[in-house]
């Protein structure tokens, strides 16, 4: 899809929007300094797609000044919520990209290629 075609899209009303944000943590272990990049989920109340944004970048800002290793990127994607009301299913987030990857050469390509930090559950 393209840039134009993605703002053809765009729905500008006052609701919910979930922002997807990246940043990138420097950290210095036994010596050795490392780079860790993180993607962060944040729900506002906005007017339309440009107060989410501007809220987002705002977070953003603020979360960096309170984890000093943190430097936001600059990456904001937003997604508007149509549903009134937040609670337990409601869809927060999603992204879609085209991909002729396999099912297995895309997960391990963007979702699990051995570096997240996550739980394992046996």
């Amino acid at each position: 899809m393209s840039t134009k075609e993605a703002r053809m899209l765009r729905i500008d009303d006052v609701g919910w929007y979930s922002a997807k944000t990246v940043y990138r943590h420097r950290l210095v272990q036994d010596g050795v300094t490392k780079t860790v990049f993180e993607e962060r989920v944040v729900l506002f109340h906005a007017a339309n797609f440009d107060e989410a944004i501007a809220k987002a970048e705002a977070e953003a800002n603020d979360y960096c000044s309170a984890v000093e290793i943190a430097v936001y990127l600059g990456f904001v994607s937003v997604y508007y919520l149509p549903e009134e009301t937040v609670g337990d299913g409601t869809e927060i987030y999603s992204s879609m990209r085209d991909s002729d990857l396999s099912d297995k050469e895309y997960l391990a390509r963007f979702h699990d290629d051995g570096h997240e930090r996550c739980l394992e559950i046996d």
